[in-house]
């Protein structure tokens, strides 16, 4: 497998992000929610921009089958992270973080499903 430059940067770049943004919501305060809320929205053009990555890949348009489960497992993932941003804006989520820890789980587990699929179709590990 041989995924283009601009498909591994942005897998790179979004991972950081990802890593980033769960870091700083396990500790989310007063001091640092304008963060969280900064973050939130790098994530979201994060998303697209991995998004378009996938989409213009050659490889990954050689390999329709490959291409479909990790867009549909993008997809996913991508869902459940507007969902959870939608349902826990920061104050909540400052203001209740273990109910915020439970509520990211799901955003959690679709992570995981999209970085397995990277890992085992595309050879990228975060």
């Amino acid at each position: 497998m041989a995924i283009g430059a601009e498909l591994t940067q942005a897998l790179r770049t979004f991972a950081a992000q990802e890593q980033a943004i769960v870091d700083l919501g396990r500790r989310v305060e007063p001091a640092n929610a304008m963060d969280f809320v900064r973050m939130r929205r790098r994530l979201v053009m994060g998303f697209a921009d991995l998004g378009a990555a996938l989409d213009k890949d050659a490889w990954l348009a050689e390999q329709p089958e490959v291409y479909r489960q990790g867009r549909q497992l993008f997809s996913a993932f991508r869902a459940a992270n507007s969902i959870n941003q939608a349902n826990w804006p920061v104050v909540m989520a400052r203001d209740d973080p273990k109910g915020y820890e439970v509520a990211a789980r799901p955003v959690a587990e679709k992570s995981r499903a999209f970085w397995t699929w990277a890992q085992q179709e595309l050879g990228f590990r975060r």
